[in-house]
């Protein structure tokens, strides 16, 4: 039994404001629908967009972990003609978002509740402080206040009852100077940065042909792009690729180590890696780039390529920028971990991108997207029974068994 300074439980009809319009944030919204709650769903970009830009790559989970009864349901109801996917198949990102995240986003439940290119800047509460000295109960009594950079409705603010944040691991992302810091001119030209890995929805393959292009980074999505750039170009010899990377060994993760061993193998003399302190300065020229980089402590060279790609490291940043939306208090107990220490202020996310399973030998097999998703909606399931106050409440449960008598 779970004992709070608050009580967590909220009648409908209240209004839930749901941050993040990927798959967590869709099934967080259409299990609240179905209690019959109010639904804000605030979406930075558009639905589904991370699992587009995935676009062939296939899911590291099946069809049963990445979808749900009442999703499925959901989409039966509003497409009757909608063939209920096999589960133990592997959709792509892009399968994934066609075949069931976009339809269950566009039925009658959802749709005219999404605010599309809308980020919520910032949370608060209407009238209470956050370092306000009041009781917890207090708190939870008093409504929140949500801050929205519209691109077209312009910068707004909404209310609601119940805040339940799906952004996922909201990361802020290092420079990619020395150390993570910020390289000089780097804030001037970032938004100019390629980024489009060769199995990219967006890549096209004219735009790197021939090209001299500079990569740095050492996390998943570095190593994806320099994976993927090894099989592609055998097929489109002509250019070149420099891999910069720290030269301090003792921080290369085993990823990163196979994927340089990888690029020593190919024994192409185009594609190198250079270990280097980091990039000092970077400047956008008419052709290009010029970069200005760390050998060592007090030595430093100019560099130029056609083409430069930063995917540097993320760290953990504050979701609501203003409500303490830190891990509850230990004095609590054992808390589901949806839970923060501000009362209505909840957190649902699944496995944020990192490396998959390793084969026998080490090597890697892919990374990680969709994993951790069935986890996500079991805690979907598991906070709106505290939320109702019903511990018994699994709308998943009862909606399977329709769909298996053919009730939906």
């Amino acid at each position: 039994m779970i004992e709070l300074p608050w009580d967590p439980e909220v009648e409908s009809p209240a209004t839930i404001a749901v941050i993040g319009g990927g798959p967590v944030g869709i099934e967080t919204a259409l299990y609240a629908r179905f209690l019959g709650y109010f639904v804000s769903i605030f979406e930075s970009r558009r639905v589904g967009h991370r699992m587009l830009d995935w676009h062939h790559r296939k899911l590291a989970v099946s069809v049963a972990q990445c979808t749900t009864p009442l999703g499925i349901a959901a989409i039966k109801a509003q497409y009757p003609d909608y063939q209920i996917p096999d589960r133990s198949a592997v959709w792509s990102g892009k399968e994934y978002a066609e075949s069931y995240l976009l339809p269950l986003a566009k039925t009658d439940l959802l749709f005219d509740d999404i605010h599309f290119l809308s980020p919520v800047s910032n949370v608060s509460r209407l009238r209470t402080f956050r370092d306000q000295p009041i009781e917890p109960q207090e708190r939870c009594n008093d409504e929140f206040r949500l801050v929205v950079e519209g691109r077209h409705r312009g910068t707004w603010s909404s209310r609601a009852d119940i805040v339940i944040d799906c952004r996922g691991h909201h990361q802020m992302t290092d420079g990619i100077g020395p150390g993570g810091g910020v390289a000089i001119g780097e804030s001037v030209v970032k938004d100019a940065f390629y980024g489009h890995s060769v199995l990219d929805r967006k890549f096209e393959s004219k735009q790197i042909v021939g090209k001299h292009i500079c990569i740095t980074g050492v996390g998943p999505r570095a190593c994806q792009f320099v994976d993927e750039y090894l099989e592609w170009y055998p097929a489109n010899p002509g250019g070149r690729l420099t891999w910069i990377v720290p030269a301090d060994h003792a921080h290369w993760s085993n990823e990163l180590r196979q994927t340089i061993g990888r690029v020593e193998g190919c024994r192409v003399s185009e594609i190198q890696t250079y270990e280097l302190l980091g990039i000092e300065k970077i400047q956008k020229e008419e052709a290009g780039w010029l970069l200005n980089v760390l050998m060592s402590d007090s030595t430093a060279v100019d560099f130029r390529c056609d083409l430069f790609v930063a995917f540097p490291a993320n760290r953990p940043m504050t979701l609501s920028h203003s409500i303490d939306d830190r891990n509850c208090n230990p004095e609590w107990g054992d808390i589901p971990d949806f839970f923060t220490c501000e009362p209505g202020y909840y957190r649902l996310r699944a496995c944020p991108l990192e490396f998959a399973t390793l084969n026998d030998c080490g090597e890697r097999l892919g990374l990680n997207a969709g994993a951790g998703l069935d986890h996500a909606f079991d805690s979907i399931r598991k906070l709106f029974a505290v939320i109702v106050g019903r511990e018994e409440l699994d709308l998943y449960r009862v909606m399977a068994e329709n769909l298996s008598e053919g009730r939906v």
